[in-house]
């Protein structure tokens, strides 16, 4: 190991900061729509929270005109600039939700949950709050599903370095067989597709809520599978068509954003079997039955029954909109923890470990059990899509999914070590790590302020792969000297 790290390369600090600086539009983007809904509301106390913030990005950005970002960028040094992102775009929003109430931790909180598209919430009075909180809210996880994620990243690395390194992310899906073009023009076209879904949520919601802004708010977390909503209850107060329209637009951004691209160039059947379209959308249609069935053998009316159903559809897309308490129907919500664990395909907005990942350890058991009865010197290698799955990915894999476990179980515990109980705790937990936004009552205003901070690493954990945050904030990344 010690021969291996070596040869390891550590981050340039000023090859990130270059490339930081050349990524300051990004984050002023994510400011800007708040801001002017904050000036058209002539809410002032807001325009200076979040006019303030901006100024500084504006004069980053001009700066970044003079500053070449490198063409060399490393592996490293990207994953250290998406989390300078993620981070550094949540922080210049606190100020904002500290204008809407919250204390400083709160608002960290809630400015964490957003930028991760996660959902969870110590907010409380949203319904009295100005359209600009909503905007505010909408809008971060918005870009938190995609503009930082996915063309954020696409961006940083170029078509060269983004083969490997946004494949390690596990989330862009710009290391695809059949690759558009360059790495830049194909996150344009999946913007574009994430634009045109909005849209269509935008217009469909229309006549289903309420109020105008309430559709639009809901469109934009729905489109992210963030799940914030204006009301307190999530979706439990709106008529039902409007909760299944919500999760249709949740399922739709749970398959990677490449399977449209696909569909309008070959069609549906090469969507579904070149992407991981079929594999999500089959192992969703397997949760929603299985929670149908049984909340119906748990004794529940038919209403109670389609109740839990979205709430699986909302746990299993990682969308976090809730239809009554979660936790109402025992085995129902021990299916949802297991679907949350799960979460959607990589290539979307969707968390969890992804589906692809457990589609993969569930052909590694298959292999292992049919090996125990080959004969000797059989070669039975792991395959997928009839090709050897590459060594790389199983280390990436493994990585990933030991991460997971040993930050639920921290998690966990200082929760519990906090006074919540342990089921809620466990629950909250994996809504966090997967960032779903689903609750089962341990978080909200009166959760102590350390466990608001620790549920907020897990969301930032969750929505940055582990492997990733942790490579960044390892000193040995930040050498003093460079490779």
């Amino acid at each position: 190991m010690n021969g291996q790290a070596s040869v390891a390369w550590t981050a340039r600090p000023g090859a990130v900061m270059a490339a930081v600086l050349s990524q300051a539009h990004v984050v002023g983007m994510v400011l800007a729509l708040p801001f002017a809904v904050a000036l058209a509301e002539q809410a002032w106390p807001l325009v200076r929270a979040l006019g303030l913030p901006l100024l500084a990005v504006v004069i980053a950005a001009l700066c970044a005109t003079r500053v070449t970002p490198p063409r060399d960028l490393r592996g490293i040094e990207a994953a250290a600039v998406l989390v300078m992102l993620f981070v550094g775009v949540a922080a210049l929003a606190v100020p904002a939700y500290m204008m809407l109430g919250l204390p400083l931790v709160d608002a960290i909180f809630e400015s964490v949950s957003a930028i991760t598209s996660t959902g969870l919430t110590v907010a409380s009075g949203t319904m009295d709050w100005p359209l600009t909180g909503h905007a505010l809210r909408g809008w971060m996880q918005w870009a938190g599903g995609f503009a930082i994620a996915v063309a954020g990243v696409a961006l940083i690395l170029g078509p060269v370095s983004a083969r490997s390194t946004a494949s390690t992310l596990g989330r862009t899906g710009i290391d695809d067989q059949d690759i558009l073009s360059s790495t830049r023009v194909q996150a344009r076209r999946l913007l574009v597709v994430y634009g045109a879904l909005t849209g269509i949520a935008v217009l469909g919601f229309m006549p289903l809520f309420p109020t105008w802004w309430e559709a639009v708010a809901i469109a934009l977390t729905a489109v992210s599978t963030g799940g914030f909503t204006p009301r307190p209850d999530s979706l439990e107060s709106y008529s039902r068509m409007a909760q299944v329209a919500t999760m249709i637009v949740c399922v739709a951004t749970t398959v990677s954003l490449m399977a449209y691209i696909v569909f309008w160039r070959d069609g549906m059947k090469k969507a579904l079997t070149g992407t991981n379209a079929r594999l999500v959308l089959g192992g969703i249609a397997l949760a929603t039955v299985l929670a149908f069935v049984l909340a119906l053998a748990s004794g529940a009316s038919f209403n109670d029954a389609v109740d839990a159903t979205i709430n699986m559809v909302s746990g299993v897309t990682t969308a976090g909109f809730s239809v009554g308490d979660p936790g109402a129907i025992v085995p129902v919500m021990a299916a949802i923890l297991a679907a949350m664990v799960v979460g959607g395909g990589s290539g979307s907005t969707a968390g969890g470990v992804k589906a692809e990942r457990v589609a993969t350890l569930g052909r590694m058991v298959g292999v292992a059990l049919l090996r125990m009865k080959a004969p000797p010197g059989a070669v039975m290698p792991l395959k997928e899509n009839s090709r050897r799955v590459d060594a790389a990915k199983l280390v990436a894999l493994g990585a990933v999914l030991c991460l997971y476990a040993a930050s639920m179980l921290i998690v966990w515990a200082l929760l519990c070590l906090g006074g919540i109980d342990p089921m809620s705790a466990l629950f909250d937990t994996v809504s966090a790590l997967s960032t779903v936004g689903l609750s089962l009552g341990a978080t909200g205003p009166d959760l102590a302020w350390p466990l608001k901070l620790v549920l907020a690493a897990a969301m930032l954990l969750g929505r940055l792969e582990f492997v990733t945050l942790i490579a960044v904030l390892s000193p040995g990344t930040w050498a003093p000297f460079h490779r």
